[in-house]
């Protein structure tokens, strides 16, 4: 077994699976998919329970279509109907509160639920889209300031209006902007949305892998052959992982707009 596992991360093909990073066809849809059926094949167990809390909606431009809607239908049916439960409860077991302070609470609960899952979704951004990290990295420190202006509004403001706003923002920065990505070119394609999705899911497996073997390397005794074996795992994987990382990028800002201010003179 330790043989085979030498041959299998020395062998040139094992070490080479990944077409030129710097070829233009790369950026083609055809041969983003045919590059997409090798990794597959290499690594199938990179497309099996590897799932990715983001971007599960991609739209054109920045105000597309109905599709648009969908991210605040679900955070409507989610979220507020998870408050007004969370309201009534309150209201039931602490009947000294007035009725802001239920729902107002309830608001806050929430939020927290967000700050808590937050960071977690934004790991997983980190290391499979560097594109999107720069967009995003800062989310939590927002959610943090709506939840302490909403623990001032509970104690001392009090403010429907207020915590109407808090709340909105909450789901546009905690939920919405997580679930749908935006500011595609026209001429994207589903096939082009389907295959960024699928690069980005094996980059952060990839990275799973490389902390995985990292682990084990520092558990490993050095110099034996088993030490070895791990080693060149966790230099495949790192060197995999530094690879898709870079292409996922080529692929954003092929199928993107970079900014804002690209996205307005393409309007011109």
């Amino acid at each position: 077994m330790l043989v085979f596992l030498c041959l299998k991360f020395t062998s040139p093909l094992y070490y080479n699976p990944l077409l030129p990073l710097d070829s233009k066809t790369m950026l083609n849809n055809q041969q983003v998919s045919l590059y997409l059926q090798q990794l597959q094949t290499l690594h199938p167990q990179a497309f099996k329970k590897n799932y990715l809390f983001y971007s599960q909606i991609k739209t054109k431009g920045m105000l597309n279509d109905l599709k648009e809607a969908i991210p605040w239908v679900l955070a409507a049916m989610i979220f507020i109907s998870a408050s007004i439960s969370l309201g009534l409860y309150f209201k039931s077991h602490f009947p000294q509160w007035d009725d802001f302070q239920t729902k107002g609470v309830s608001v806050l609960i929430v939020m927290l639920f967000f700050m808590l899952i937050v960071p977690i979704i934004i790991k997983q951004i980190k290391h499979s889209s560097t594109h999107l990290y720069q967009q995003l990295r800062h989310t939590p420190i927002k959610i943090a300031i709506l939840i302490l202006l909403q623990a001032m509004n509970i104690a001392f403001i009090q403010s429907t209006l207020l915590q109407g706003v808090l709340f909105f923002l909450t789901l546009s920065f905690g939920f919405v902007k997580f679930y749908k990505e935006n500011m595609f070119r026209e001429e994207t394609q589903n096939i082009d949305y389907y295959n960024l999705q699928q690069v980005r899911r094996i980059c952060l497996w990839s990275y799973k892998q490389a902390i995985k073997t990292k682990f084990k390397l520092k558990t490993s005794k050095k110099g034996t052959d088993q030490y070895k074996t791990i080693e060149q795992q966790f230099r495949y994987f790192l060197d995999l992982h530094l690879q898709l990382i870079q292409y996922e990028n080529k692929l954003c800002k092929t199928y993107k707009f970079i900014d804002l201010d690209s996205y307005m003179d393409s309007l011109m």
